[in-house]
């Protein structure tokens, strides 16, 4: 299993924990509703997935160099919402995101990333009983060896395939600004869809 996606294992535990538990959540009391469960669904909508690369063109300008979120805590934002049994599972992660590259060689942006601060709330509703709210914070990856292929300005981080999940990552970027979309398909549930922003330092 790739290093670089295992900080997405919890949010297949964190759905499974909520999927598993729908069945007796009318014996838990009703929590407080987070802001943004009222409007994942808008949010996961309204996400545009940027086309991977699809030659290789010339550099427009140089990516070297430490890039780091753009607002603290929320470099990365992903959304999901699925359907578990009779009720709805809905689920929100935010983090830090930290990319150094040190060399861009033949259309390759070579380099290393790093997720800080990431925690994952989930939250399961079925009509007429009461709704449960779980939340997972993963801890700090280190850093993980990342290679990006660039095509002009577009950027493709690939695919990655781990059991029970495969993520892909595609952006953007001017002289200070990386950012992207995100998605994270968990074959059981569905996807994981969301966004990275990050910036020069």
């Amino acid at each position: 299993m790739s290093k670089f996606f295992k900080v997405w294992l919890p949010l297949i535990i964190i759905v499974g924990a909520v999927a598993g538990t729908v069945v007796v959540l009318h014996n838990r009391p009703t929590e407080q509703q987070p802001l943004m469960f009222r409007f994942i669904e808008e949010k996961i909508n309204s996400i545009i997935t940027p086309k991977p690369p699809i030659g290789d063109l010339a550099l427009v300008r140089d990516l070297r160099g430490t890039w780091k979120s753009s607002l603290a805590g929320k470099g990365i934002q992903v959304y999901g919402k699925f359907t578990t049994g009779p009720g709805i599972a809905t689920v929100y992660e935010d983090g830090d995101m930290e990319l150094i590259i040190d060399s861009v060689i033949n259309n390759i942006a070579s380099g290393k990333v790093r997720f800080t601060n990431l925690c994952a709330t989930a939250q399961a509703t079925i009509p007429k009983l009461k709704t449960i709210t779980t939340k997972k914070c993963t801890p700090d990856t280190g850093y993980l060896p990342m290679g990006i292929r660039v095509s002009g300005s577009a950027l493709d981080f690939g695919t990655v395939s781990i059991p029970g999940a495969a993520a892909s990552m595609q952006g953007t970027y001017t002289t200070d600004i990386i950012t992207g979309s995100m998605t994270v398909t968990l074959p059981a549930y569905g996807a994981l869809k969301g966004e990275f922003h990050l910036m020069r330092q």
